[in-house]
């Protein structure tokens, strides 16, 4: 999993969240509880009835999952999302018969989780009210930027790459 994390195209403090998130090491109330820091509530910001934990935030939250069927139905596919982060992460999208294809939606992925752990920052910290579309457009955004800037062979512009992924993806590892 983790040889997977570090051969991604994405920007350096990126894959270190990533790699902190996967290892569950991210300021999650429940860590930070568990370091002995005291916290009235550790409930998830979103839902307000899990948890606060890497796992629950970032993929099996009711309003984390939103934004992943957002990304499904963008994507054009459907499939059953583990709750796990380690196991969601190995299972995206899987949708390409190769690997380089593959590596190119866990580009996806990363951008997906760091939106949403910005946005539970920004309620946390600057009183944002939840946006799941807001969440699921800035992840769009950022995957093809990074796509743009650290693939030599992505050619392919933003409203392509909005109003057709799969293709966009195709047109890399052809």
């Amino acid at each position: 999993m983790f040889e997977l994390l570090w051969n991604l195209k994405v920007m350096p403090s990126a894959m270190f969240f990533v790699w902190r998130a996967l290892s569950d090491r991210l300021a999650t109330k429940q860590n930070l509880q568990r370091r002995g820091v005291i916290l009235g509530n550790i409930l998830c910001v979103f839902c307000g009835k899990e948890e606060d934990t890497c796992s629950h935030i970032l993929v099996s939250c009711e309003e984390s999952i939103k934004v992943w069927n957002m990304c499904s139905s963008w994507m054009g596919v459907s499939s059953v999302n583990y709750n796990v982060l380690n196991h969601h992460f190995e299972q995206f999208p899987g949708i390409c018969s190769n690997q380089e294809g593959n590596r190119l939606w866990k580009v996806l992925w990363v951008s997906v989780v760091r939106c949403i752990w910005k946005h539970r920052n920004r309620i946390i910290f600057n009183q944002a009210k939840l946006d799941v579309e807001e969440i699921f457009s800035l992840a769009q955004v950022q995957s093809w930027v990074w796509m743009k800037h650290k693939e030599r062979k992505v050619t392919f512009s933003f409203s392509d790459w909005i109003l057709s992924p799969i293709t966009c993806i195709n047109m890399v590892i052809r």
